[in-house]
């Protein structure tokens, strides 16, 4: 690490003492207060030179390496405007000017902080000492800050931050949040009690006086009441020295590491979901890790380009943030600097890229600045990265403010921070920030679900190519365990989504979301079979279904299958078919107003209704999947379909005869059973639902608010 400016102070200000100490008791309180504040634990430092300075107050420095603590130390900053106004009192050169300055400064006193580092540039503008002219190149950036903080603090942004609490957050240090874009899961870094080893010396042997704890990765889950389950150690990425968490990709299948030794000032490392076990981090290739500090990264959703901090030769100044994409190989090319738009001659850090592909966030000691990182964001538009705009007051502060990340809806933010107020437990603490992103948020759609073959979660590659543009992302691939799968595609484009898996037939389907334009999450399942076992396999486009408006047909269906069936020529009515899922659990009915007069054959507004709606229950409301509608019943064979039981056939007054199979609770329930016989080969299986018996098309269902409260 860099030298600290306060280290530079302390050089100008300590003054010697011309006593001997009187009493041992007093030499150990120093030795420790003085080792408190070259560790850098300025809560210790604190206590132990506030009681010095209250024994001996005439002890100028203990005074001053009081200030010191305060100035570092949240909880106590705004005693460091008392301290320093003594300070300024008692010393004879423009450095009080300096630290009573720095002091308002962090207490966001900026009027007042502004005159008094005027004052000292002013007094050690023509220095020649090394050190002084260090005081003054912080000083002028400290009145930049200054005056960035007046400005933020005349537009205020409203937000809201939050602690989130126990059990991820401790009375020691958790920081460096990251979360998959679905927020289901989140990764950090741990150092405290439960550090693999306790206290470690440099040699990483057992020290428990003098050594210190290391850094560990641990891994949180999101429960179903959006709390979070106990924190895990992730064994395989752990052992005794510092191993940080970086970033994961948005699909969880990769997370990124942080390394360094004696030899290395820091590199990147990769660790693969394997099942449900992370595998041993592997390093990043030359392109990426070089013999200066890479320590921070972030991948794009389609897992092609990475966006990544470095201090290597030939960037803009300091810490800057370059990009590398995959090459032929598949492995990362030569790395580009974002350019002095993004980077400043200050440093740059903790990139995090939006699934969106085009929105970036990253930490910077530059652009509006009030003080150490605060937290930026620029989006590329045209290819070219838009002037970088501060998150603003109150998620920048005047302490460092990093390792922000959110999730792929924009409407949630995660960070860590040691900062004051709001709920702080510990030393560093990680914090949600809502909304997430200032102004319009981002637009993607979100595809999530699980692969399925013959009917049993199994490891795919999904392909997905930009039909017109014939451009290929990707690939993604489902856990070879769970067949969870994840992915991100941007708007404006028709996608082809090939699904493969050893001992399978691949399914093809068409994604259409070219004029989305807000915000879409779509749970997806895709169901493979062995070859014979599924009827069609070639590409058709997705289709929601959800409206009887075709005609139906009065031939056979193209399945190769002679199962027939028997009509039920009786008037409909519902019939006693078992319905799958639990009692109903009484809930508020949702909103349909946005929903109504629309199409829900409209993707978009489809996966809106799931989104609302889909667990939506009340008793006497039940869901069909509908696989057939014929005017010669006769004709349809649903033998493809007979794993899934006999279908229930009813003639209805308008001549077609209509077939269904299964019946839910929900909407979300059916969903799932409709996409198992489109995999089968039914491409126009929809839904319906049956409340007393009368039937209704979704759309019906909508119009009338699902009946309301005549069916809780």
């Amino acid at each position: 690490m860099k030298k600290s400016i306060f280290l530079t102070a302390v050089l100008l200000l300590c003054f010697a003492f011309s006593s001997s100490l009187k009493a041992q008791s007093k030499a150990e309180l120093e030795e420790q207060a003085y080792a408190a504040l070259n560790d850098r634990d300025f809560a210790t430092a604190y206590t132990l030179f506030d009681k010095l300075n209250s024994k001996y107050p005439k002890e100028f420095d203990y005074k001053f390496k009081l200030g010191l603590s305060c100035l570092n130390y949240p909880e106590k900053k705004a005693r460091a405007i008392e301290v320093f106004m003594d300070v300024k009192k008692e010393s004879k050169g423009p450095e009080g000017d300096y630290y009573l300055g720095k002091a308002y400064h962090v207490n966001y006193k900026f009027d007042d902080a502004i005159p008094l580092l005027e004052s000292y540039v002013a007094a050690r503008a023509n220095t020649k000492n090394k050190e002084e002219k260090e005081l003054v190149k912080d000083a002028e950036i400290i009145l930049s800050n200054c005056k960035n903080g007046k400005l933020l603090v005349d537009t205020k942004v409203i937000a809201d931050i939050k602690n989130i609490g126990p059990p991820v957050n401790t009375d020691e240090d958790e920081y460096v949040p990251a979360i998959t874009t679905d927020e289901s899961i989140i990764v950090f870094t741990y150092r405290g009690k439960k550090s693999i080893g306790g206290k470690l010396s440099t040699e990483l042997k057992p020290d428990p006086i003098d050594g210190q704890y290391h850094e560990d990765v641990y891994i949180s889950r999101k429960k179903a009441d959006s709390t979070w389950t106990e924190p895990m150690s992730i064994g395989s990425v752990n052992g005794k020295g510092n191993d940080a968490a970086i970033s994961i990709s948005p699909d969880g299948q990769l997370l990124f590491i942080f390394a360094s030794t004696d030899k290395n000032e820091g590199d990147i490392l990769v660790s693969k979901l394997e099942g449900n076990e992370f595998s041993k981090p592997e390093p990043l290739n030359k392109n990426i890790n070089t013999e200066s500090w890479e320590g921070s990264c972030s991948i794009s959703a389609d897992g092609r380009t990475l966006y990544f901090a470095s201090e290597r030769p030939g960037g803009v100044g300091g810490r800057d943030i370059w990009m590398s994409e995959k090459d032929a190989s598949g492995d990362w090319g030569p790395a580009k600097n974002l350019g002095p738009k993004v980077n400043t001659t200050t440093d740059d850090d903790a990139p995090f890229i939006h699934p969106d592909g085009i929105t970036l966030f990253y930490s910077s000691k530059g652009h509006q600045s009030i003080g150490g990182y605060d937290i930026m964001f620029s989006v590329k538009r045209d290819n070219e990265w838009t002037e970088p705009k501060s998150m603003g007051l109150p998620l920048n502060t005047t302490e460092d403010d990093r390792y922000y990340v959110i999730n792929s809806r924009g409407d949630k933010g995660f960070f860590s921070s040691n900062r004051a107020g709001s709920g702080g437990l510990g030393k560093q603490d990680i914090y949600m920030v809502t909304p997430g992103i200032l102004g319009d948020k981002p637009v993607i759609a979100l595809l999530k679900g699980v692969v399925y073959g013959d009917d049993k979660p199994v490891e795919a590659k999904i392909e997905v190519l930009k039909i017109v543009q014939k451009e290929n992302i990707g690939p993604f691939y489902s856990n070879n365990t769970t067949g969870k799968y994840l992915m991100a595609l941007s708007p404006g484009f028709v996608y082809r989504i090939k699904v493969v898996a050893n001992g399978f037939d691949p399914i093809e389907e068409d994604l259409d979301i070219e004029s989305l334009n807000k915000y879409m999450e779509t749970n997806k399942d895709f169901y493979l079979y062995t070859p014979g076992r599924t009827g069609t396999t070639t590409a058709t486009p997705t289709t929601v279904a959800t409206t009887d408006t075709t005609t139906p047909t009065n031939t056979t269906t193209t399945t190769p299958t002679n199962t027939s069936v028997a009509v039920n020529t009786n008037t409909p009515t519902e019939t006693n078919t078992t319905v799958e899922g639990g009692p109903c659990v009484s809930m508020n009915l949702p909103e349909f107003g946005p929903l109504k007069g629309k199409s829900l054959n409209d993707l978009q507004v489809y996966s809106e209704l799931l989104r609302i709606a889909g667990d939506y229950c009340a008793e006497g409301l039940v869901f069909k999947v509908q696989i057939a509608a014929y005017r010669k019943p006769e004709n349809y064979k649903y033998g493809h379909l007979a794993q899934y039981g006999k279908p229930e056939v009813v003639d209805y007054p308008d001549g077609i005869t209509r077939f269904t199979q299964k019946q839910f609770k929900t909407v979300k329930a059916a969903e799932v059973q409709r996409q198992k016989a489109i995999a089968k080969g039914q491409k126009d299986a929809w839904i319906v639902a049956f409340i007393g018996g009368k039937r209704y098309t979704l759309e019906e269902l909508i119009m009338v608010d699902f009946l309301g409260k005549s069916i809780n």
